[in-house]
């Protein structure tokens, strides 16, 4: 469906859509060059112009794959600045994108930034059974049944619904004396990964996501860059085997 003028203009950077709506009210805005009466009259690849110059369409829809560095949160909201959207290359931002589920701040890894909302549902709906791999540093000590008890579905304090089964694998030590593991999901509740560890008798020190359904974090994407993904990467997000 195209996009109606208010969203189509606030995604151009002429504002939140109150601010574009009194724009199109003092009858600044024209479609084909005719003036523009409705907030909610859509665009449908018409010439839209503001003040008589031209609003350029630029890339009409995308998916980009992104590598999260730390400290970044995958929110709206300027008070929890720096946000993931600051990272957004400028030829893409007045798409709105949004990321296919989230990663907290304290988590590095991969991320699929997209305007497509059934794609988005696709990757985070657990009926789609898309896994997430995570690479979990840990301190402390994880009880002797910790991998049966995620492979049956684990409770979470505070948590009436089980979690659903997930693969955990435990891993050699690190050299500082830290644990590592990686955990496959195939939901996303909050912090999951930490209340997971927490549960089982350790505390997640360093956290990074590698893997959605069957593609690996490219190598080419290096913290912070972000880039649109290719045919074969996307087949591989929705149908390709998991690790």
């Amino acid at each position: 469906m195209a996009d109606r003028i208010d969203q189509f203009l606030s995604h151009r950077g002429f504002g939140t859509r109150t601010d574009v709506r009194k724009v199109i009210a003092y009858g600044r805005v024209r479609i084909n060059g005719r003036k523009v009466k409705s907030h909610g009259q859509h665009v449908e690849g018409g010439r839209v112009t503001v003040d008589g110059v031209e609003v350029p369409v630029g890339i009409e829809t995308a998916t980009l794959l992104f590598h999260k560095p730390l400290g970044y949160a995958c929110s709206t909201d300027p008070a929890e600045s720096p946000l993931v959207e600051e990272l957004i290359p400028p030829e893409y931002q007045h798409l709105g994108l949004n990321s296919a589920g989230r990663l907290d701040r304290d988590t590095s890894g991969l991320l699929v930034m997209t305007d497509d909302g059934a794609l988005i549902h696709r990757l985070t709906s657990p009926k789609a059974h898309r896994g997430k791999r995570y690479r979990i540093v840990y301190s402390g000590h994880l009880s002797s049944h910790a991998v049966d008890r995620v492979t049956k579905g684990i409770h979470l304090p505070d948590d009436p619904n089980p979690c659903l089964p997930a693969d955990l694998r435990l891993e050699a030590d690190d050299a500082d004396g830290l644990h590592r593991a990686t955990l496959i999901l195939h939901e996303g509740r909050y912090h999951q990964v930490r209340r997971m560890i927490a549960e089982l008798g350790g505390n997640v020190e360093r956290l990074h996501r590698d893997r959605i359904g069957g593609l690996d974090l490219p190598q080419d994407l290096v913290p912070g860059a972000m880039r649109e993904v290719t045919p074969a990467e996307l087949e591989l997000l929705l149908h390709g085997p998991e690790a």
